[in-house]
């Protein structure tokens, strides 16, 4: 379906130009009204008027203003192509004749990207064949104009550190609701302050969204007490535990909505996850078995996103899970601990961040977004195998098979044509 993501928010050359020049111009005409107050007033007064105006209005804003205009610089700088640049360096390289890019001329563009973005870099003979199989899907020895430009864009963009804000799970039922966490709505008010402090390029929201006859609803198994643990065979055949929570979060229910204090943005995605029957979603990628999987690492993907921050509800199951497969579909995972509550809290912080460590995922709080990226070739190449095998995975996976709840407009909390797993 269409999600409404994509939309590309960023600093350019001219903003920071602009934030210079009225560093300069805002002080100027701070420092004149301060001179035109203070000479309308007699002696002493005017002496003390000219200095506390003077030295506030001149020095502050323009303090304030420089650090704004370094700090443009600094998102704005990077080592790596601009999109004009990039189209030019192909250009130059792209097969006249037969149209497209050979091998040769792939690999001549592989070669000024690397020496570009880190010289140090050695690009080995497994690196260029995973970047070969990246861009030449059909494996005729030469990757189509159209196809070699997408598929480069999808790569290389990407290094320059889009970032995604994953807010999971902020529904009334979990605030408020038959599964209320604790500390539920500070995490929400934590969520909103951090939105307002730090511009994401995207943000997503995940939601349950189960049916009536969910597996892990204590009250659809005769016998089971909430709470308690009982095992489930999955539909790949595994046998796991599963949790026999309250019913929560059925679809189209109140308690399935988000909480009103949350705020939502009309370019906002929402994924929802749960849909299945048999088996529970922890994860706002896949289910607990990995047999299906949201839009959500397509959005990230397709969005150029590398860079993932984790908040929600609960720490210790949805948002945990989202954060570690974050991680492991090669993004840069971060939990935000202070935008995130548990159902059961570690006592212990250290060992909350070492076990997350262990899982690919860094554990940080608010004041440390973002959080800088480095940008060197290990880097680059690491996402090339992994949009490699994400590509795989895609094209080995039926439409049957793949569960795709679409994104779209949050503000107005509609569901958009889902495809259900039967689809």
């Amino acid at each position: 379906g269409e999600t409404g993501y994509g939309k590309e928010r960023g600093v350019v050359g001219s903003d920071v130009q602009g934030a210079r020049s009225w560093c300069i111009e805002s002080g100027f005409g701070h420092c004149v009204f301060a001179l035109v107050v203070a000479l309308a007033l007699p002696g002493w007064l005017m002496l003390l008027v000219f200095l506390l105006l003077g030295a506030r209005m001149l020095l502050k804003p323009a303090a304030r203003s420089c650090r704004l205009v370094e700090t443009c610089e600094l998102l704005s700088s990077t080592k790596l192509m601009g999109d004009d640049e990039l189209d030019r360096l192909l250009d130059q390289h792209e097969d006249r004749q037969g149209g497209g890019f050979m091998r040769e001329g792939r690999d001549a563009v592989f070669t000024e990207l690397f020496g570009r973005m880190d010289p140090g870099y050695v690009l080995e003979s497994s690196d260029r064949e995973c970047l070969h199989n990246l861009l030449d899907l059909d494996s005729d020895g030469r990757a189509t104009r159209d196809l070699f430009r997408r598929s480069l864009k999808l790569w290389y963009p990407p290094l320059r550190g889009k970032t995604a804000l994953i807010i999971v799970d902020l529904q009334n039922d979990f605030v408020t609701g038959s599964l209320k966490v604790a500390e539920g709505e500070q995490a929400i008010r934590n969520t909103n302050a951090l939105r307002k402090a730090f511009k994401f390029d995207l943000v997503a929201h995940t939601r349950d969204w189960h049916p009536k006859d969910h597996c892990s609803f204590w009250d659809n198994h005769e016998g089971a007490e909430m709470y308690s643990i009982k095992e489930l065979t999955l539909p790949d055949g595994t046998v796991t535990d599963q949790v026999m929570w309250p019913r929560h979060c059925v679809q189209h229910s109140h308690g399935s909505q988000f909480h009103p204090n949350l705020d939502i943005e009309q370019s906002d995605v929402v994924v929802s996850k749960g849909l299945r029957t048999e088996v529970d979603s922890y994860s706002g990628f896949f289910d607990n078995c990995k047999g299906s999987e949201t839009m959500m690492r397509r959005i990230m993907f397709e969005s150029g996103v590398t860079q993932v921050y984790v908040v929600g509800l609960a720490l210790d199951f949805c948002v945990g899970w989202t954060s570690q497969d974050a991680a492991s579909c090669g993004f840069d995972s971060f939990l935000v601990a202070d935008c995130a509550r548990a159902v059961h809290p570690e006592p212990d912080h250290k060992k909350l961040v070492a076990d997350f460590a262990a899982k690919g995922v860094t554990v940080i709080d608010s004041s440390q977004v973002p959080v800088q990226r480095n940008f060197n070739g290990e880097t680059a190449m690491k996402l090339a195998r992994k949009l490699s095998q994400w590509r795989v995975e895609l094209l080995a996976t039926s439409r049957s098979q793949a569960q795709t709840p679409d994104g779209g407009p949050a503000k107005a909390h509609e569901e958009y044509k889902r495809k259900d797993s039967s689809d």
